[in-house]
């Protein structure tokens, strides 16, 4: 449905900018601009937003980092709620800790650290926000969201709540907790006293994602979801595919389950290519590779 701006007002509830590049909102440094970005200053303006795009038929997107996103090169005509910054510091409970959704996982993960749990220390180096590794039920060297999530407030149909989160709730890279079927906007963790192992692992972790990744260049972190029983990026290097490039996106030289931009790619670049290296691997393999990259 075709929007007429001309005749729509936005409510003083909220101030949006306008006409936002996408490239600059991402991690992977791609896409058109965004028709209005607003930056929420507390879950008020989250229900509202939302309520008014709903009311006038105007399309709406969270987005936290967008660290795991691809932006498309014609934009976003609708509004972009950015939940990107932590509207509290985490409170601290015996050995659970409620953290609001803008904040970074790092940071939570070396908080919790600090306040003597462990139970995050696996999932330090994640790059987006706790609402994005909740709504995709993020996860790294064998720790994933789902071991230690415990309750979610969230917005859904209008209703502000917090609810338990169940057996099923969260399964591979996925979640009932994401958007469009629910906005998150905390989250409390439980976790385990640290037994004095924490710190030593987080920092293995972010040593071999600093060895191993090619965090120099931009991008939306691994491309696809691991086929069972394989590795994406075994499969892609298997194939021959490692450095190969359409445009400004390239096969990570470093890492072949990475899609990279070397400089100046678009949306079409990455998705060409995306679709490259499936039709590859489907006919050298046999094996159909999943996107794990969310699309604005």
């Amino acid at each position: 449905m075709m929007i007429h701006w001309d005749n729509i007002e936005l409510p003083g509830s909220f101030s949006a900018e306008q006409d936002v590049p996408l490239s600059e909102l991402t991690s992977f440094r791609v896409g058109g601009k965004a028709r209005f970005v607003v930056r929420p200053d507390s879950y008020e303006t989250i229900c509202d937003v939302v309520s008014f795009a709903s009311a006038n038929g105007i399309r709406c997107m969270l987005l936290g980092k967008g660290t795991n996103v691809l932006a498309s090169d014609r934009g976003f005509d609708g509004i972009i709620i950015r939940f990107d910054t932590p509207l509290h510091e985490p409170v601290f409970r015996d050995t659970s800790v409620i953290a609001c959704c803008g904040t970074s996982m790092t940071v939570l993960a070396r908080e919790t650290i600090r306040h003597g749990l462990m139970g995050m220390e696996r999932l330090c180096g994640i790059p987006g926000t706790v609402g994005g590794a909740c709504a995709m039920n993020a996860g790294a060297y064998g720790a994933e969201i789902r071991q230690i999530l415990k309750r979610i407030r969230i917005l859904h149909d209008g209703t502000d709540e917090w609810v338990d989160v169940k057996d099923g709730d969260l399964g591979y890279r996925k979640s009932v907790f994401s958007y469009p079927d629910a906005i998150a906007l905390e989250a409390e963790f439980c976790l385990l006293p640290d037994d004095g192992t924490a710190y030593e692992t987080m920092h293995d972790c972010m040593e071999r994602r600093r060895q191993k990744q090619p965090l120099e260049l931009p991008s939306a972190g691994s491309t696809f979801k691991r086929p069972e029983g394989y590795f994406a990026g075994a499969l892609i290097e298997q194939c021959g595919l490692k450095g190969y490039s359409i445009g400004g996106a390239q096969v990570s030289e470093k890492h072949a389950g990475f899609i990279v931009n070397i400089g100046g790619a678009t949306e079409a670049d990455v998705s060409a290519l995306v679709k490259y290296v499936q039709d590859v691997v489907r006919e050298r393999t046999g094996v159909e590779l999943e996107p794990e990259i969310k699309r604005i």
